[in-house]
């Protein structure tokens, strides 16, 4: 039976970001048209305009290693590591920022480890726009390199700020993608099939949070993380 998993430290903090709109009102008199009233509204958003030059777009952690599917690493590696995420959830962009990069380099690229990313939708307005555009990129083999990029870019939880602008940036800066097809794919019934199959394993798996991490060993037993992830991974390899 698998494991019952616990979200990966505590549910990520929400931060109420405000919605700021100014509406400036000019008012003139004209001798030929009388009274004139000229309305303008100001909404300010994040990331609503974004162009390819402004994203960020750092693939280092995933340039060069083998992709299928979901799937980063080689498909021979011997240790699996499971990865529950959401792409609006700032605790994953933490890790993908900050520990990621030493587990890529340390076991994804020498083939130690393989790495599945389920892809969940939950925790604001922009998660699921996140999660098809993930699934869609899967079909391209490019879904990691569009995981690094939406949370090397990724806006405040409570807000949508995976914006089409910002979507079609992050897509151009992703080598090798059809960025036509991806859009396609986003709204395909396939991309809606995997994302009601990562939903099914997250509740055989008991996901209540992300990040969640599981690996399994070599024997296929699987196990979840509740310290250290490299730790982890290295008691796996020695078994």
């Amino acid at each position: 039976m698998p494991p019952k998993a616990k979200p990966q430290g505590p549910r990520p903090r929400t931060d109420k970001s405000r919605f700021d709109s100014r509406l400036l009102v000019v008012l003139g008199a004209g001798v030929l048209v009388g009274v004139v009233a000229v309305v303008l509204s100001l909404t300010l958003g994040h990331n609503s305009s974004k162009s390819s030059t402004d994203v960020k777009a750092d693939l280092s952690s995933v340039a060069g290693i083998p992709q299928h599917g979901l799937v980063l690493g080689s498909p021979t590696a011997k240790v699996g590591l499971t990865e529950y995420i959401d792409t609006s959830c700032p605790i994953c962009k933490q890790y993908v920022l900050t520990e990621f990069p030493a587990i890529s380099k340390s076991y994804v690229r020498p083939g130690k480890v393989k790495v599945d990313a389920r892809v969940l939708a939950f925790v604001g307005p922009s998660s699921a726009r996140g999660r098809e555009l993930v699934l869609a990129a899967a079909r391209q083999n490019k879904a990691w390199q569009m995981a690094e990029l939406l949370y090397q870019n990724q806006g405040p939880e409570t807000e949508a700020w995976l914006t089409d602008s910002l979507a079609h940036a992050i897509a151009a800066k992703i080598p090798g993608l059809d960025v036509n097809r991806l859009f396609t794919d986003a709204s395909s019934s396939a991309v809606k099939a995997a994302a009601q199959t990562a939903d099914a394993q997250a509740n055989a798996d008991r996901i209540g949070g992300t990040p969640t991490f599981i690996v399994t060993t070599k024997s296929g037993n699987r196990v979840l993380v509740t310290g250290s992830l490299p730790a982890a991974l290295d008691q796996a390899l020695a078994d």
